[in-house]
């Protein structure tokens, strides 16, 4: 058991790795268009992402969130299947809404399409400043 958690441990850390090191900027654009509604907040409810400019042949989106007034602070990080140009709300497993503990924060998703030999293709991105 321990070494098959240490084995997952590992796997997790490449994957979090591989998506760190993704040069997104020679990346075609992707619009990304999104909004946070009370029930995507403080719950496990991820919102609808329109995606818009999207190239033909992707099989998948990996989308990140992150809080960038605390950026050590992931909110979200996975990789879904296509189906069309938007991540249908309540897609997002281990997702966890806005929160601040007061204030405002700003959050920001980004997503980045991958064809079918998981290559990135196009990149896209959208802050948004929400409280509770």
């Amino acid at each position: 058991m321990r070494k098959v958690l240490v084995l997952v441990l590992v796997l997790v850390g490449f994957a979090v790795a591989g998506c760190a090191t993704v040069d997104t900027s020679k990346l075609p654009r992707m619009g990304v268009d999104f909004a946070f509604n009370q029930k995507h907040k403080c719950q496990g409810v991820s919102p609808e992402i329109r995606l818009a400019n999207v190239p033909a042949g992707v099989t998948s989106y990996e989308v990140r969130m992150t809080d960038l007034d605390v950026p050590s602070f992931h909110h979200w990080a996975q990789t879904i299947p296509t189906t069309g140009p938007v991540v249908r709300e309540g897609a997002g497993s281990g997702y966890f809404g806005p929160c601040p503990p007061s204030g405002t924060h700003r959050y920001q998703i980004e997503v980045i399409a991958r064809d079918g030999q998981k290559n990135p293709v196009a990149y896209g991105e959208k802050t948004a400043v929400t409280g509770r």
